[in-house]
């Protein structure tokens, strides 16, 4: 016999007891008596069958449908032939498809024809209404019901947890015994579900008092459901308890408590219930599977890992959507890269939106920025859909190029499919065009989020903050909280870090105190770091000692490492000393600490002190990171070193930064011109400037150029940078591994207080 599901593509004939267990188990889930199920079917029309295939369902295709099956307006069907079990499938076809019109259409025809008295007729009717999320009229039809029975009531629920109004769930379920009710198996089970949503653990154990009282612990569905209660309520002991007194265990209790475990990073544990499963003579399905590889791959043990995937390639999964997605996880998470890719390719024409999306995150985590831009690429060529989980991993790798040029054409993606509102997406852009020095997009990008969130106002925080523009990005965060937004720990550190960038020492320290005292939030290593560059940077070194002296968590390397900069640009040699000695008690490899004290020696004359730094870096086998700056021409990115002739362009490179030397000792600004005289054997082809040169010389006039370097730009490049501004009227915008210098006419974003 035909399933309950399928029941609307036949028309009723008679009733009688008959039907199969899984038809009599789907009405018993309402209490629907088994007198509902039809004992014979005569196949309806063509046009039913084309009805049900139709992927939309418009208005006049219901007309369409109601006028060929004689159900409509001048049918005789209506008026003469209509049963109720025609009508119960009808709707549970409905609610099932989400044919909310085609639904009203079918209660007008139910009330036309007074069978709106029947209570399976409005039961399933709430139903329906309650699954397309129409919930008023679910509640509409509930009180004109003369009757109120427990399949009614678990529909109600049903639909108000569909709904999301769980308050008027534990209302009506409050009111069972009013209306002469009493609880079934299923209206436990759905209140269960809504208490593990709501992370409502007192009322689920009073649940679970009156499911044992009930003696319904006994089914399946009840137990599982009060298992996985306790899972999202993060009660795993209970829930481990539970599972060792359930009497009877099947697929989804195993399931549902290998997931419990591996949610709350019991991966281990997971593991081995995992394989108590199979010894059991359950054998997993694709959810099982999927839950074991992830929690595999956060084992970190790629043997195991590889006898899972063995297992599932056995067991003919390992190229399904979620299971192959799994492994693609798994693999990523293990760091290995070329398997991941290796399994997708596998997966060939079964690959879907969710497993390219895993493929593109994997890569990005693991820092193959490339790569993924790669994966991204072949998606737009295939016209493969992209969602907010696409958008957001691949603006990640623009981002930790940082690439402008890829930032842009993904946000023309982004338009193009509509998510330029999306508050993800829309944080993610900001972040990549923050990270790519260009702050006027950001602050559009930020215009155009529909709702922005916590980490959208954060983002664009940060974006002013990070490219010079403190007051904005104070004005912002005045501005966020007047709107009713709580700042989080990250909007305290771009706030500060916008003090401290632009020496605005009283706002950072009433900020620093309000995020204590007003806003309740604890200050982290980064905060009280911040701290001691706001007051170092502006020269008050003891206080910025006096501030690490009296943090409550005792500082890090992190804390102390700011003070010993401030000391090196206010020439303080004897708190550098006592701040690089507490470095190297916790990070003796720090380079930046004996290249630091070596330069300020040579500076106070100390020349001894400053081989001895030379000499215990060369003793110990610390190198110093070399000096990389970067820029992106044409979709590629062009690095360089000091002194790098290695370029094909090197000849035009190096004519160029000769000729605006010059252009530079012939400005009025003698003095500073002079300065660079000095330096020019030591300083003249640090790699930014031969970065910059390329930019010229390969960009078109007008072009901002864009550079980034891996560590902090010099005092002398960073006045070149000005001069070359001004002489070649470009803007310049420079990333070092601090901040954003935006050098235009001469001038800098930073104003020199770097």
């Amino acid at each position: 016999m035909a399933s309950i599901s399928k029941i609307c593509l036949y028309k009723p004939f008679s009733l009688s007891f008959a039907g199969s267990v899984k038809d009599q188990t789907l009405l018993q889930r309402c209490n629907f008596p088994a007198t509902c199920i039809l004992r014979e079917q005569v196949p309806l029309k063509n046009e039913c069958r084309v009805f049900a295939r139709m992927p939309e369902r418009t208005g006049t295709g219901v007309s369409t449908y109601l006028r060929e099956t004689g159900t409509g307006e001048n049918g005789d069907y209506a008026r003469n032939d209509l049963d109720i079990s025609h009508l119960i499938s009808v709707l549970k076809f409905c609610g099932g498809e989400g044919c909310l019109e085609f639904g009203r259409t079918y209660h007008g025809l139910i009330a036309k024809t007074g069978l709106d008295g029947d209570e399976f007729v409005n039961t399933s009717l709430i139903d329906m209404y309650a699954k397309c999320g129409d919930i008023d009229s679910a509640v509409m039809v509930f009180n004109q019901m003369p009757r109120l029975d427990v399949a009614s009531c678990n529909c109600l629920i049903s639909g108000y947890a569909n709904c999301g109004l769980f308050e008027e769930a534990f209302r009506l379920f409050m009111n069972y015994e009013s209306w002469g009710n009493k609880p079934n198996s299923y209206t436990y089970s759905s209140m269960l579900a809504i208490c593990g949503t709501l992370s409502a653990i007192e009322e689920g154990k009073q649940l679970h008092a009156q499911v044992v009282k009930m003696q319904y612990l006994s089914e399946t569905a009840v137990s599982n459901a009060l298992l996985t209660m306790y899972c999202k309520c993060k009660a795993m002991a209970d829930a481990e308890s539970l599972f060792e007194r359930l009497p009877q265990r099947n697929i989804v209790s195993w399931t549902a408590i290998i997931h419990g475990l591996y949610q709350h990073e019991g991966f281990e544990k997971a593991m081995r219930l995992f394989c108590l499963m199979r010894e059991s003579g359950i054998e997993p399905n694709d959810y099982t599977f999927t839950i074991a590889l992830a929690s595999c791959g956060n084992m970190k043990n790629i043997d195991n890992c590889r006898l899972l995937h063995g297992l599932v390639i056995k067991k003919g999964m390992a190229l399904g959507e979620f299971v192959g997605t799994a492994l693609i996880d798994m693999y990523s998470e293990l760091r290995e890269t070329d398997d991941a890719e290796k399994q997708f390719k596998e997966m060939g024409n079964l690959t879907s939106k969710v497993s390219r999306n895993a493929l593109i995150k994997g890569l990005v985590q693991n820092e193959k920025a490339n790569e993924a831009l790669d994966a991204f690429s072949e998606m737009v060529r295939k016209d493969a859909a992209c969602d907010e989980f696409t958008f957001s991993p691949i603006l990640k790798a623009c981002a930790s190029l940082p690439s402008f040029m890829s930032c842009q054409q993904i946000h023309a993606q982004v338009v193009k499919a509509n998510f330029d509102k999306n508050t993800h997406v829309g944080s993610s852009l900001i972040e990549a065009y923050t990270r790519c020095g260009s702050v006027e997009d950001a602050e559009k990008v930020f215009s155009r989020i529909s709702a922005p969130d916590v980490v959208s106002w954060n983002s664009v925080i940060k974006a002013y903050s990070q490219n010079g523009n403190p007051r904005r990005a104070i004005s912002l965060f005045r501005r966020m909280i007047i709107k009713g937004f709580r700042p989080t720990g990250s909007t305290f550190l771009a706030v500060l870090s916008a003090c401290s960038h632009s020496g605005k020492i009283q706002d950072g320290q009433e900020i620093f105190q309000s995020m204590i005292n007003e806003f309740g939030v604890s200050p982290e290593e980064a905060h009280y770091s911040c701290m001691v560059d706001l007051l170092g940077r502006s020269g008050q070194i003891e206080k910025a000692l006096d501030f690490i002296n009296n943090t409550p968590i005792k500082p890090t390397a992190s804390i102390w490492r700011p003070l010993l900069a401030a000391c090196r640009c206010h020439n303080n040699l004897r708190i550098a000393e006592f701040a690089a000695k507490h470095i190297l008690a916790m990070d003796p490899n720090d380079a930046t600490v004996y290249v630091t004290l070596s330069n300020m020696y040579i500076e106070a004359g100390l020349l001894e002190n400053a081989e001895n730094q030379r000499k215990l870096m060369k003793l110990k086998e610390i190198t110093k990171e070399p000096g990389c700056s970067w820029i992106e021409v044409n979709n590629k990115i062009h690095k360089f070193f000091s002194r790098d002739r290695t370029h094909p362009e090197s000849e035009r490179i190096y004519n160029k930064l000769k000729q605006i030397m010059m252009l530079i000792k012939g400005t009025a600004y003698s003095t500073n011109a002079d300065s660079l005289q000095v330096k020019e054997d030591f300083c003249l082809y640090h790699s930014e400037k031969l970065a910059v040169c390329f930019g010229l010389i390969s960009l078109a006039a007008g072009k901002p150029v864009r550079i980034f370097k891996n560590l902090r730009v010099c005092t002398d490049c960073h006045m070149f940078m000005k001069f070359a501004s001004m002489i070649t009227d470009r803007v310049i915008i420079l990333s070092d591994n601090y901040r954003f210098h935006h050098f235009n006419k001469g001038g800098c974003s930073c104003g020199d207080y770097w």
